[in-house]
């Protein structure tokens, strides 16, 4: 085996292995990651990505939750219900799965979009607050595909309430202007009408 490839057959290994592991924290997490990997490419390419930069928001996808592997307490069962200071322990997890990203050689961008993808266009996300484009795209398209695959499918909610795609893309169209990049939304949408034709996430969300 060459050498690029034997460096690519290790770095996806550890991928899967840090994928397994949040799975042991989080149950149900490589499907989410999965899910949300293949959204962020149908959304990537819709709104101009390279092949490149959709191969970093790709691996991204697979590890934006690996940080909460360096997190004290051993399982998170609902994001939301959190007591107070577990979830300020909680909202270092993208900083924490950028650091991550760089330990394991990744490209800068990969670290840049796990970092990014809980902040939201009004600033009112975290870890840094940030707003509008100074978050990066890559980061806004994961984010918006994290929200809408975790309303679709029920994951880090304790209710395991799922709503339906109509419901969830309701969800993030009527906080569009305020949380999330209109464009990136309105990518997803037009992503899902056009899978209605292929098919490619039917079995996802049954």
């Amino acid at each position: 085996m060459s050498q690029p490839r034997e460096c690519a057959s290790r770095l996806s290994s550890c991928v899967r292995l840090l994928v397994t592991l949040v799975d042991d924290r989080q149950p149900g997490y490589t499907r989410h990651a999965t899910a949300v990997a293949r959204l962020s490419r149908m959304v990537g390419m819709r709104v101009g990505l390279d092949e490149l930069e959709l191969e970093h928001l790709r691996l991204a996808s697979l590890l934006h939750d690996a940080g909460s592997l360096r997190l004290p307490f051993p399982h998170v069962g609902s994001r939301w219900d959190l007591p107070a200071e577990e979830r300020r322990v909680w909202e270092t997890h993208p900083r924490q799965g950028a650091r991550m990203a760089g330990m394991l050689g990744l490209p800068p961008d990969v670290a840049a979009t796990i970092l990014g993808h809980h902040e939201r266009w009004d600033g009112s996300g975290y870890p840094d607050a940030l707003s509008e484009a100074a978050t990066p795209l890559s980061a806004r398209i994961l984010g918006v595909c994290d929200v809408y695959d975790s309303a679709r499918s029920g994951f880090m909610d304790a209710r395991e309430v799922r709503l339906s795609e109509d419901e969830a893309l309701e969800h993030l169209l009527c906080d569009e202007v305020s949380r999330f990049d209109q464009t990136v939304v309105g990518a997803l949408r037009d992503a899902l009408v056009d899978d209605r034709e292929i098919g490619v996430l039917t079995g996802m969300y049954a």
